[in-house]
């Protein structure tokens, strides 16, 4: 019988893999000969663009293949949130794609740890967290990104002072910041570009870059240029006072990250600490933790654990969260 589970799994593995590679092989042919790539001859970044364009595949078995697992496991509202923050990582997958990838990856995970561990639980817990995983790493790079971007933003402000203090135009401006600067800010600024000669309105492009970077000292940015287009003004001036209010955000910024960083990982610990002793205990005395999940007294426990941890969590975020 052991001979027979192991060919199974060795097929079904095997089966997962060749899906995979077909679902890769599918999606490389249908992104072949849409007129977008047209326009990629001429400008490699204007991917933007099409991302933004929420193209479908006119490949029948390509849409089963990445519509399959997502219309199972993610609604119509949290879709939308995953492609914003897709977007706002500038990762370039679509929802569907990377809901597929996710459930192929932790499938195949999941059933190479019960071929070698023979243990249901443990492959479950390994499939939820491989599934998790990739939510984690967009979370990091989106905040990475976010991060870059304000510390580059000061820059980009006295940037377009200068040039339009030395007789640009306010697009020449926006171009100087494309050239002289480097990813995520100078990336942003050109599908901001991108966008205005393509027709839309400077109210439109800026709110669009807005939506892609959710950043305060952004916002603070496009609000006094579009209110500086209603009444007038000279702008080379008030982007100098919006530079030096950003600079000093920033400094305090810093200052409040310092205080607050023990804060932050006192939390982290204090939460993983019980999940990695479960861990261990599971591994090294099965039988006793067990009795947290087979016990009318250990899920009670079970459960008051967990609940208790989420609120010590919200309460410690509540203490170093510190709005400005």
């Amino acid at each position: 019988m052991d001979v027979i589970k192991m060919i199974l799994i060795a097929l079904l593995l095997t089966f997962l893999c060749i899906l995979t590679l077909s679902y890769a092989i599918l999606f490389s042919i249908a992104m072949k000969g849409r007129p977008v790539d047209a326009l990629k001859y001429y400008d490699k970044d204007f991917d933007a663009i099409d991302k933004m364009d929420g193209h479908k595949s006119n490949i029948t078995i390509l849409k089963s293949l990445s519509k399959l697992i997502p219309r199972i496991t993610i609604n119509k509202r949290r879709r939308n949130q995953l492609e914003l923050d897709l977007i706002k990582a500038d990762i370039p997958l679509k929802v569907e794609e990377l809901q597929m990838l996710r459930f192929i990856i932790s499938l195949l995970i999941a059933f190479t740890g019960y071929s070698i561990t023979y243990d249901s639980i443990l492959s479950l817990i390994i499939f939820i967290i491989i599934w998790m995983i990739p939510r984690i790493i967009i979370n990091r790079r989106k905040n990475k990104r976010l991060l870059l971007f304000n510390e580059q933003i000061n820059e980009a402000v006295m940037i377009i002072s200068n040039s339009l203090k030395a007789g640009y135009s306010f697009l020449q401006a926006l171009s100087v910041v494309v050239e002289e600067t480097e990813d995520p800010l100078s990336k942003e600024f050109k599908r901001l570009l991108k966008e205005m000669r393509l027709g839309a309105s400077t109210e439109d492009a800026f709110n669009n870059m807005l939506k892609r970077i959710d950043s305060e000292d952004l916002k603070l940015i496009v609000n006094a240029i579009l209110i500086q287009k209603d009444i007038g003004g000279k702008l080379s001036e008030i982007l100098d006072n919006i530079a030096e209010t950003i600079r000093e955000r920033q400094k305090i910024q810093m200052e409040l990250k310092t205080l607050t960083a023990q804060g932050k990982l006192s939390g982290l610990i204090i939460m993983l600490i019980p999940v990695f002793l479960g861990v261990i205990l599971y591994l090294f005395n099965r039988e006793l933790i067990m009795l947290l999940f087979t016990t009318t007294m250990g899920i009670t426990m079970l459960v008051t654990a967990v609940v208790n941890q989420f609120i010590g969590l919200v309460i410690i975020r509540k203490i170093v969260t510190i709005e400005m």
